[in-house]
C-alpha cells in the first residue's frame, strides 16, 4: 500500500507512513484531506501518484458547474498541465503554475467544488513530490 485517498474525489492523499494518525476531521485536514463524503481509496505501490491526481482533476473539471472562471478555467488548466506531467511534456516551470494555479482556484472558486477540487493534486505534491520530478525528469 502506498497511500490512502480520502473524502472523495475532492480529498487529499495520505501517505501509507502517516495512516497511524486519527482519522477526524481536524487530523486529516492538518493532513491535506477531509472527511468528504467518506469515501476511502486504497492505492497500491504500482500507481502513480501523478496520474491519480489528473484522473481526480478529470472528475472535478467536468462536474464544474462553470458559473465561476477559477473552478471552470482554473480545473481545466490546471488538468491539461497534469496531462503535461504525466506525459512528460512539462517542465520545473509548469510545475511552479501548477502549485499556483491550484492555490487560485482553491481560494477564488464560489462553491465546494472548486475550493476542493485541488486537493489531491496539492496533498500529492506534498507527499509524493519525487514523482512529479520523475515526469519532468528533473
Amino acid at each position: 500500500m502506498k497511500a490512502v485517498q480520502v473524502g472523495g474525489p475532492a480529498g487529499g492523499c495520505v501517505p501509507q507512513k502517516q495512516l497511524d494518525m486519527p482519522f477526524d476531521y481536524e487530523t486529516l485536514e492538518q493532513a491535506g484531506a477531509m472527511l468528504g463524503s467518506g469515501g476511502l481509496v486504497v492505492i497500491d505501490e504500482g500507481m502513480s501518484m501523478v496520474e491519480l491526481a489528473r484522473q481526480f482533476m478529470e472528475f472535478s473539471m467536468n462536474e464544474s458547474c462553470g458559473k465561476c472562471i477559477p473552478c471552470r478555467v482554473g480545473t481545466a488548466q490546471i488538468y491539461d498541465l497534469l496531462c503535461n506531467i504525466t506525459e512528460g511534456q512539462a517542465t520545473m516551470d509548469d510545475l511552479s503554475l501548477l502549485i499556483e494555479l491550484c492555490a487560485v482556484v482553491k481560494k477564488a472558486s464560489l462553491c465546494g467544488l472548486g475550493r476542493t477540487a485541488p486537493n489531491p493534486v496539492l496533498s500529492t505534491i506534498e507527499f509524493f513530490w519525487d514523482e512529479y520530478l520523475e515526469h519532468i525528469g528533473a
